[in-house]
């Protein structure tokens, strides 16, 4: 009951605070607008055209008190005795007829007060057909529309935002409940989830009901989740999960519904997500094979193991897009109980292992890779961090075939899923191997000949299975790249890059992917691992992580790159980064926990840099919805 009420009120005050909206149109029309065709760009500026007449449908607004919207709009006429005439309706009474010129004008609407909620706004506007091929009927040019209550009335949140806001703190409250919280860790869950629900929930159209799933049913289904994970994890282990890992649990869950709130809201850009909701329904339609397009020329097989792993999913849903965008968003989660257990059993240190989960839910680079929606590379990421955990988790001694099979399903699966998965995940992979057979122990030498084994097998399933099928697009691949490469010996570089830029780059996109307060925490946090020691099957697997991105980035800086060209270079660091990021947030929980426990001024330098890192994922997470 607490919770459910931390979360209504915590709605109320925020609505309170920016009760208005701004539809730009920039981004799909959410539900409750109707009428739009899809939004165009004309340099800088966005707009979309109408149809005959647009609907926007505010069910339960507050009409104890006045409201505005402004419709900032144009008639687009080449033509000035053409222009239209607008008509704007409110309820289904004209509250104005406005002509139109070709220069934008603000039409201002008014919504006055009555009794009950909701408002019904509609524009009607004569139409043209452009020709040319545009067979569309077009009405008039909008470049934003607007709503705020009028001074001095603070409106209350649509009933359905406040119940769906309670209904989803309670879920949580009572997840922390049945987890045995104690109260002041209970108080602190409910509070966080609360107050930061709110943010995406009163922007825009999210307290219309607007977003692509129910936030309450969300917020149950992930809730009830995290009790069956901790179920299983009980029957499992045989024992009680220790209070560390209930609460990277509670955190992993918390974190996946707020993220979820910002992907699912009508605000969030589609960017490439609809390019993959394509290629899903490609899969479903028995369509495996298939290309990608570079710049240059070059095609290059699309790897589809998310999509393969999506398919079954579809019985629930027709919404594509939203169905990809959970996915790969709970394989990251997933991702962050797998650290967990991975450090938990490999140094028996549960605060050094809650610390990396909940470091990992906040890297600023996978906001940044899922909110452009690279949906295959944040996918593939998740599943090499599953095949490193099994590879240095499971025994992979001789006789443990078993074991030796699952880890080669899971490495070729890895490998299908993103063509840089294929590349770093193997050199990770690759690395890890040397480094077992350098440490020079008999067992570590059996398993790095086993890992090895799986590692060729992996590559040759995935080859048979899916690359093989791609010898024109290599061939065509080869003669492309063989006559820049001939004309490049013979003449020098247009326009070099010179490495210090290189460098500099390098640098500042490698501190970017994990922010400078990780980057910080993870100094004393590379010294306590080598205090530590690091020669373990764990610390092996770090420094391999480590090896990887020195290497490759190393390879981009000091090769020549033309500026044209140099675009590439940087994207590719971007994915060495998003490849080997586990090792920076298990060095900077490493940092983090030695600063608590030194106590004094580190420990207070140590919480600064953690709120940091908070506040830096806070405002990526709410930049996928300005």
């Amino acid at each position: 009951m607490l919770a459910a009420l931390a979360g209504a009120t915590a709605l109320v005050a925020a609505y309170a605070a920016h009760p208005g909206f701004t539809l730009e149109m920039d981004r799909p029309m959410p539900g409750v607008l109707t009428g739009f065709y899809e939004g165009e760009r004309a340099g800088q500026d966005t707009f979309a055209w109408t149809r005959r007449q647009v609907t926007m449908r505010l069910p339960d607004l507050d009409r104890r008190g006045g409201w505005t919207c402004t419709v900032r709009l144009r008639g687009g006429r080449a033509a000035t005795d053409m222009l239209p005439e607008v008509t704007f309706a409110v309820d289904g009474i004209v509250t104005g007829r406005y002509g139109t010129g070709n220069d934008f004008a603000d039409i201002r609407v008014p919504l006055s007060q009555r009794r009950g909620a909701g408002a019904i706004i509609t524009l009607t506007t004569d139409t043209f057909v452009p020709g040319g091929g545009d067979r569309r009927e077009l009405g008039v040019y909008v470049d934003r529309w607007a709503c705020a209550p009028d001074a001095g009335f603070t409106p209350m949140p649509p009933r359905p935002a406040i119940e769906a806001a309670a209904i989803a703190s309670a879920a949580f409250g009572g997840l922390l409940m049945l987890m045995g919280a104690p109260a002041m860790l209970m108080a602190a869950g409910v509070i966080a989830v609360a107050g930061l629900q709110t943010l995406p929930l009163v922007r825009d159209f999210g307290p219309f009901s607007a977003f692509a799933l129910p936030v309450d049913w969300l917020a149950i289904g992930l809730a009830l989740t995290a009790w069956a994970t901790l179920l299983l994890s009980r029957l499992r282990l045989g024992r009680a999960v220790s209070v560390a890992g209930r609460v990277v649990v509670f955190v992993t869950f918390a974190a996946l519904y707020l993220k979820l709130l910002a992907l699912l809201h009508p605000s969030k850009l589609v960017i490439d997500a609809v390019f993959h909701a394509h290629r899903l329904e490609w899969v479903l339609q028995g369509r495996y094979l298939f290309t990608q397009t570079m710049p240059s020329g070059v095609e290059f097989p699309y790897a589809i193991g998310l999509y393969v792993f999506t398919a079954p999913w579809t019985v629930f849903t027709s919404d594509f897009v939203s169905l990809l965008r959970i996915v790969i968003t709970a394989a990251e989660a997933a991702g962050g109980l797998l650290l967990y257990r991975l450090i938990a059993r490999s140094w028996d240190d549960r605060v050094v292992a809650a610390t990396a989960a909940s470091l990992y839910a906040v890297v600023p680079r996978t906001f940044e890779i899922v909110g452009n929606a690279n949906m295959t590379n944040a996918f593939g990421q998740s599943v090499a961090l599953a095949a490193l955990a099994a590879a240095t988790l499971w025994p992979l001694s001789k006789g443990h075939w078993r074991q030796w099979t699952g880890l080669t399903l899971l490495i070729a699966f890895g490998l299908l899923c993103h063509i840089s998965t294929f590349t770093l995940l193997g050199a990770i992979l690759g690395t890890l191997v040397l480094l077992y057979w350098w440490e020079g122990r008999p067992s570590l030498r059996r398993e790095a000949v086993m890992m090895a084994t799986a590692l060729v097998a992996a590559a040759a399933l995935a080859i048979v299975v899916y690359y093989g099928h791609f010898g024109d697009a290599y061939r065509s691949a080869a003669r492309l790249r063989g006559a820049p490469a001939a004309a490049a010996s013979a003449s020098p570089l247009q326009t070099p890059v010179s490495v210090g830029t290189s460098v500099y780059d390098a640098a500042r996109f490698s501190v970017m992917a994990v922010g400078w307060p990780m980057v910080v925490l993870a100094v004393p946090g590379l010294f306590m691992w080598i205090r530590r020691g690091w020669q373990d099957r764990f610390g092996l697997a770090l420094a391999a992580l480590a090896i990887t991105f020195v290497v490759f980035t190393a390879s981009v800086v000091v090769a020549p790159v033309d500026r044209a060209f140099y675009r590439y270079a940087l994207e590719f660091i971007s994915r060495v980064t998003l490849a080997t990021y586990p090792v920076m947030v298990i060095w900077a929980a490493l940092g983090a926990v030695w600063a608590w426990r030194a106590g004094g001024l580190a420990r207070v330098t140590g919480v600064v840099l953690v709120a940091a890192a908070l506040a830096a994922a806070g405002d990526a997470w709410l930049g996928w919805i300005r």
